[in-house]
């Protein structure tokens, strides 16, 4: 049963891989405003925006280019105990567990500062160690306040990247708003970048004549069942190929690779939980 559609499919499963990363004008924009921000005496920065907007892909292209240069962690899940993050923290720093017990904050710490002080550490005393904790609006209060004590430090900076949406408002929370130095957001995405994102992925994947399938009724309808969020839009195409892909063997003449139906999208749509049939 496997044909073309087969292969476009899976362009659209959803991955961490920053080799899957499309730069969109909202992504260049918020990726140099973290970079700038980084680069000032910022102790905590909030990088927020609705769930499957990009800010994962974002982060990871993040460490990628910055661990070049400077000492940078990556959580991208949150931690709910104390000494399970310390401890994971010292080995993604130093590369190996510390030989002693890290219980709290209070331990690392005092670890920490004996580590950097070593020839053979990684980190030197002047250097300050960037974090990226994703899902930040997950961490409980008393691992937050802690947090909020290393950037106090000067040794640690830190982006807290989260959620906004319309049930909870992250930024509204106590200790994000009143702690924060900086705010940015990563918005879904408009209706050209929507389409610029198709073609992109389907180009570097050698399936370019495959974008001429769809009109502007196709781009139109595709970004009101998802408003330019790319998780729910990687959602409907993978639906809306894993159609094709059947109609490719068993009824061929319901496709054309030159026009893409709405009913199919609409169809991938609903089987993809997001509109009601």
């Amino acid at each position: 049963m496997s044909n073309n559609y087969t292969l476009i499919k899976d362009i659209f499963v959803e991955t961490d891989k920053i080799t899957d990363f499309v730069n969109l004008d909202k992504s260049t924009l918020a990726y140099h405003k973290i970079l700038s921000a980084l680069q000032k005496p910022l102790k905590l920065i909030l990088f927020y925006g609705k769930p499957g907007c990009g800010k994962t892909f974002l982060l990871n292209k993040i460490k990628q280019d910055l661990e070049k240069k400077l000492t940078v962690v990556f959580f991208p899940q949150p931690f709910f105990d104390e000494k399970e993050f310390f401890n994971e923290l010292y080995i993604q720093i130093f590369g190996k567990k510390s030989r002693y017990k890290i219980e709290n904050y209070e331990s690392f710490m005092r670890l920490y500062k004996v580590a950097i002080e070593t020839a053979s550490s990684p980190v030197k005393p002047t250097d300050q160690v960037v974090m990226l904790l994703d899902e930040a609006q997950l961490y409980p209060p008393n691992l937050i306040e802690k947090i909020r004590l290393m950037a106090d430090s000067r040794l640690f900076k830190f982006l807290f990247t989260v959620h906004k949406t319309n049930e909870e408002d992250a930024l509204a929370k106590d200790y994000f708003k009143t702690r924060i130095w900086s705010s940015i957001e990563l918005p879904n995405s408009t209706l050209s970048e929507l389409k610029l994102y198709i073609e992109k992925k389907l180009i570097f994947h050698d399936f370019h004549q495959y974008f001429y399938m769809y009109n502007d009724s196709n781009f139109d309808l595709l970004y009101h069942l998802t408003d330019g969020n790319l998780r729910n839009l990687n959602k409907i195409l993978y639906k809306t190929y894993e159609l094709c892909e059947y109609y490719e063997v068993n009824r061929p003449t319901e496709i054309s690779a030159s026009n893409l139906n709405n009913k199919l999208i609409e169809m991938a749509a609903i089987n993809a939980g997001l509109i009601n049939a």
